[in-house]
C-alpha cells in the first residue's frame, strides 16, 4: 500500500520569507591586500585600517577647517591690511587732503583780504623809492642831447697851479721842500696884479728879483708854492683884521734856500722901505688899491706909507 502522502500546509511566498529572515548586520568594508593573510593578522590588519580611516577624516576637516578660515580672513582684509587699519589709513588720507585744500583756500583769502584792507585804508600810502646813482653817471635822454659842462673859471694867477702840473682835487701831491718853483716873474710884472676876495679887490704892483729890508718890516711868514697864494694871504690878513696892516709882501721861488735858512718863502711887510736887489729868482709887490670900506684904507694914505 502506499504510503500515505503528507500533508504540507499553506504556501508561502519568498517575500514573506525573506521577511521572517533575521536581519544581517554588514561590517564596515575591509582592504585587504591581495596576499590572503592568517587569522591573527587579519584583526590586526582590520584596526589599522579604521586608524587611517579616521586619520583620513581627521585631516580632511583640518583642511577644509584651514580652507575656510583663510577665506574668511580673505574676505575681512582691504590692500593686505586688517579692516580696521585700512580704514585708519582712508581717514588719515582724507584728513591730510582736507587740510591742504583748507589751507591752499584760508591763504588765498587771507591775502584777498589783505589787498581789500590796503585799498581801503585811506592811511596807507605808496611812498616813492629814491635810487642815488653816482655823479659820473649819465642818463640818456633820446630827445635831448646831454649839456657840456660847465665850463671851469678862470683864476686871476696864471701860475696858481699844482706843482705836478695837476688840476685834480682828487690827485694826492707831495708837497717839496727844495727845488725852484715855476715863476715868471717878467710876465707877471707888466701888469698889475689883482686879487679878489668875495667883493673886494686889492691891486700889487710887482718888482722882480727885489725885496723890502728893513727893522720889523716882515709881520709874518710861510710858505707858498705860487706867488699868487703869497699875494691873497696878504689881502686875506688885511680882511680878517680890517685895517691896511699888510702893505706888501716878498716872494722867493728857491725853496732849496729860502726854506733852511728863513723858515719860509712868502713874507708879509708892515711897511715899505726902500728896496735892496736879491739874487735869487724873487720878486716884491707893494700894496697900491685897497677896498674903501677897510677902516684906516685910503689910497693916498696908502701911497704915503710907501717910502
Amino acid at each position: 500500500m502506499d504510503a500515505p502522502e503528507a500533508i504540507s500546509g499553506p504556501q508561502r511566498s519568498l517575500s514573506h520569507k525573506l521577511r521572517r529572515q533575521p536581519k544581517l548586520e554588514i561590517p564596515p568594508p575591509v582592504h585587504h591586500s591581495p596576499v590572503e593573510r592568517s587569522g591573527s593578522t587579519a584583526g590586526s590588519d582590520d584596526e589599522s585600517s579604521i586608524k587611517e580611516f579616521n586619520l583620513l577624516k581627521t585631516e580632511k576637516q583640518s583642511t577644509n577647517a584651514l580652507v575656510g578660515g583663510s577665506e574668511t580672513r580673505k574676505n575681512t582684509t582691504i590692500w593686505g591690511l586688517r579692516r580696521g587699519k585700512a580704514v585708519l589709513v582712508v581717514a588719515l588720507v582724507i584728513v591730510v587732503v582736507l587740510a591742504s585744500v583748507g589751507g591752499g583756500i584760508g591763504g588765498g583769502l587771507a591775502a584777498s583780504a589783505r589787498r581789500t584792507s590796503n585799498a581801503d585804508n585811506p592811511m596807507i600810502v605808496m611812498m616813492p623809492t629814491t635810487i642815488m646813482m653816482p655823479s659820473t653817471a649819465v642818463v640818456a635822454n633820446p630827445t635831448t642831447s646831454p649839456s657840456p659842462p660847465p665850463a671851469q673859471t678862470p683864476t686871476t694867477n696864471d701860475d696858481d697851479t699844482n706843482i705836478d702840473g695837476s688840476t685834480s682835487a682828487f690827485t694826492p701831491i707831495k708837497v717839496p721842500t727844495q727845488g725852484i718853483l715855476d715863476f715868471d716873474c717878467g710876465r707877471l710884472s707888466t701888469n698889475r696884479q689883482l686879487i679878489t676876495l668875495g667883493t673886494a679887490t686889492w691891486g700889487f704892483d710887482v718888482q722882480c728879483m727885489m725885496d723890502y729890508i728893513g727893522p720889523g718890516v716882515d709881520v709874518a711868514g710861510m710858505t707858498a708854492y705860487t706867488f699868487g697864494d703869497c699875494l691873497r694871504a696878504c689881502a686875506m690878513f688885511n680882511r680878517f683884521a680890517r685895517n691896511n696892516t699888510c702893505l706888501g709882501v716878498f716872494f722867493s721861488a728857491n725853496l732849496t734856500t729860502s726854506l733852511p735858512m728863513y723858515g719860509g718863502n712868502c713874507f708879509l711887510k708892515g711897511y715899505l722901505p726902500s728896496m735892496s736887489a736879491e739874487k735869487d729868482l724873487a720878486a716884491a709887490a707893494a700894496l697900491v688899491e685897497a677896498p674903501q670900506f677897510m677902516k684906516g684904507v685910503d689910497n693916498e694914505v696908502v701911497k704915503r706909507r710907501l717910502i
